[in-house]
């Protein structure tokens, strides 16, 4: 995995190299989401979300990446709140549904590329004027002076929404997964977490876990 961090930014990020996937509509992995979505509101259901162990980090995370978590929510606290809410959860297939399960287990977010979608070296840094692309949401995000992930090609992702380009499908063979972490987290913990996210996708989704990699 060719990637790199040129901006200074006191963040991390795990990467985790899949190949050989089998992506499909399955509920077996969305069944593990839902439970760990159901542990939650046994929990914390009179707990402001805020003094819930682990959701400081990922507000952290934004923070550090310029981002006010009050005004937007990281991907992980969405997924939490949408539990403590006891509203229905989204599964798209099975192995975004691991990463949903990962985000909302780890409570920082994640993202998951096609990684024969992504061309050449990938830097990680701030967006350039007129750098954009369409995102999952279907809308053009405009990413001048925003974090955002870079090929040799465009961007085509960030930790806000990532690009419709490199989105997984069931026609995924090979996947880069990702978990976003402020750079004060225990390196032993993120790569455990990194290897458990392996595990589960390798488990849910078949294939083999090729690399980790922490930047």
């Amino acid at each position: 995995m060719n990637w790199t961090m040129a901006t200074h930014l006191p963040v991390k990020l795990a990467l985790i190299d899949l190949r050989g996937l089998n992506v499909k509509e399955n509920s077996a992995a969305y069944k593990r989401l839902c439970e760990c979505a159901e542990r939650y509101a046994e929990l914390y259901v009179s707990i402001p979300i805020s003094e819930i162990p682990g959701v400081q980090q990922a507000r952290l995370f934004f923070r550090a990446i310029g981002i006010d978590p009050t005004k937007r929510r990281p991907s992980s606290e969405a997924l939490l709140h949408r539990a403590l809410k006891n509203k229905p959860l989204y599964s798209v297939n099975n192995l975004v549904d691991v990463g949903n399960w990962c985000s909302l287990d780890f409570l920082l977010p994640t993202c998951i590329y096609d990684a024969d979608k992504i061309a050449g070296q990938v830097t990680i840094r701030l967006g350039r004027v007129g750098e954009s692309y369409l995102a999952l949401n279907g809308r053009e995000i405009d990413f001048a002076g925003r974090f955002v992930l870079v090929n040799s090609f465009a961007p085509f992702g960030s930790p806000m929404i990532d690009s419709q380009r490199t989105a997984v499908s069931q026609q995924t063979k090979n996947a880069i997964l990702g978990i976003w972490a402020p750079d004060s987290i225990d390196p032993r913990e993120l790569q455990e977490q990194a290897e458990l996210f392996g595990e589960r996708a390798v488990q849910y989704c078949g294939g083999v876990q090729h690399d980790i990699k922490i930047i």
